[in-house]
């Protein structure tokens, strides 16, 4: 039998959720509503979800994602 030591923070391990609040501008220059994303993989993959959010709509270059 192989003793249980070291399982009890084995959930621990694991990304933390963080909401972002996304904001970018159109191709046409306007502001984009806000969209608010939940990623645990940081503030690339929230602009990257905020992306989708869009169906294309937004400039990525000014896509900017902070946590709410």
């Amino acid at each position: 039998m192989v003793p249980a030591i070291g399982l009890a923070g084995a959930g621990s391990a694991q990304a933390r959720v963080t909401t972002f609040t996304c904001t970018a501008e159109s191709f046409g220059g306007d502001a984009m509503p806000p969209v608010t994303v939940e990623s645990k993989y940081g503030v690339r993959a929230a602009i990257g979800l905020a992306k989708t959010e869009w169906r294309g709509q937004a400039k990525f270059s000014t896509i900017e994602c902070k946590p709410s």
